[in-house]
């Protein structure tokens, strides 16, 4: 049914509470392209620990003066590599949510919008859809915290920065030149190529469970973004400029309170995910 079927004095409130939950929404979209972003980054940085060690590799082929001046340039290149590492990965650990877990919330809401669309104009006011749509907001308040990534894929996180630490204090070995830094150079090809295979599984398990968070809640946007039109759920997908124009044109209300102004900012919480409120001077 459309919001718009038959004269209501309440389709505007009724209508800015499902543009508030699109916001909330395309929040916790980009807090999961944050993570697959934070994959990426650690990708990058198995491609650049491949290169190394193919280096490294080399150079332990090397002898006398080529040896020390490509030598020197490897120390310097991997000691910088270890700080991107440390970097990448404090940011992955701070970003990884179970992308999987963050889904399957999402998708146990998609019936609960499907019946708010059949039933939307027949609810008397705001505050009904308000009531109807709380389980879902509890659900986006609280994601973050409760669906961090579990211990070991942070200790799995951690552990890259730690080898890519130790690789940086053994490459101070190649300064020296002879059979112990030749040797040392192919142990961290080695090292280096482990560190390229581990990483590369750790990214690729973040980047697959955000792609199917990234998913379940896009398509949840959509309907939410389409309801809020006055146009009924389908299984049609909104093109991404018709969703920006959509959250664009329909700013919050003025009187419509999402987040207490002087609360302070908890990194935890999704930006925007409480959408129930008050008029103005109401109770929140």
């Amino acid at each position: 049914m459309s919001l718009n079927a038959h004269p209501d004095p309440h389709a505007a409130a009724k209508r800015q509470i499902l543009v508030g939950l699109s916001r909330a929404l395309a929040a916790l979209s980009d807090r999961m392209r944050s993570q697959q972003d934070a994959a990426v980054k650690i990708t990058l940085l198995a491609v650049r620990a491949e290169r190394i060690a193919e280096r490294s590799w080399e150079l332990s082929h090397a002898g006398g003066e080529e040896f020390r001046r490509h030598g020197q340039d490897l120390i310097r290149d991997i000691r910088t590599f270890a700080s991107d590492v440390a970097n990448a990965a404090k940011r992955a650990g701070d970003e990884a949510l179970l992308g999987r877990e963050v889904a399957l919330a999402i998708a146990a809401h998609s019936q609960d919008i499907a019946v708010l669309a059949e039933e939307i104009d027949i609810l008397p006011d705001a505050a009904a859809v308000r009531a109807r749509l709380r389980p879902l907001s509890e659900t986006l308040a609280v994601l973050p915290e409760r669906l961090k990534a579990n211990a070991a894929t942070v200790r799995s996180v951690n552990a890259l920065s730690t080898v890519a630490s130790g690789l940086a204090e053994r490459s101070g070995v190649l300064a020296g030149g002879g059979l112990a830094a030749s040797q040392e150079a192919v142990a961290l090809s080695r090292d280096l190529r482990r560190f390229a295979e581990e990483a590369t599984a750790i990214s690729l398990e973040m980047t697959r469970g955000a792609a199917m968070a990234v998913k379940a809640i896009d398509d949840l946007a959509e309907k939410t973004v389409g309801l809020s039109l006055g146009q009924p759920v389908s299984d049609k997908p909104m093109s991404a400029d018709a969703k920006l124009a959509a959250l664009v044109r329909d700013a919050p209300r003025i009187d419509e309170v999402w987040v207490k102004a002087a609360a302070k900012r908890d990194p935890t919480r999704i930006p925007g995910s409480t959408v129930w409120g008050a008029a103005a001077g109401g109770k929140k």
